[in-house]
């Protein structure tokens, strides 16, 4: 409950968390949802991106495929009736996330700890 609570009290913030945030967690002003893995089917999807978009507000969600799940995921949002834009990433934009995850974890004391205590897992 305080990772919730600090959570929704923050004026900007990064949550990283699993299917167990899609459903039943309600945080006030989420503007992005970004889906690092395909999901199982499309109304988990739903759920996941609800998180964004509550009580009429706008909001936006990103989701990143492998080439191999592009074809199914296409077809079940397409049998939902769901419009998805995609978007290539040009990989000169995309600098060196590694470098630039690990200066964001330097910064921020709580990250750099848990980072550290699941890579000695």
């Amino acid at each position: 409950m305080s990772t919730f609570d600090k959570f929704s009290s923050s004026k900007s913030a990064l949550l990283i968390c699993t299917d167990v945030a899609a459903r039943g967690l309600d945080f006030p002003s989420v503007d992005w949802v970004v889906q690092l893995d395909c999901p199982d089917d499309v109304d988990t999807y739903i759920h996941r991106v609800g998180r964004t978009a509550r009580y009429q507000a706008e909001g936006k969600a990103l989701l990143f495929l492998c080439p191999s799940e592009e074809v199914g995921m296409l077809n079940r949002w397409s049998g939902k009736g769901i419009e998805v834009k995609k978007i290539k990433v040009k990989e000169s934009k995309m600098g060196d996330l590694k470098q630039q995850m690990q200066n964001f974890a330097f910064r921020e004391p709580e990250i750099k700890y848990l980072g550290q205590r699941v890579s000695d897992v």
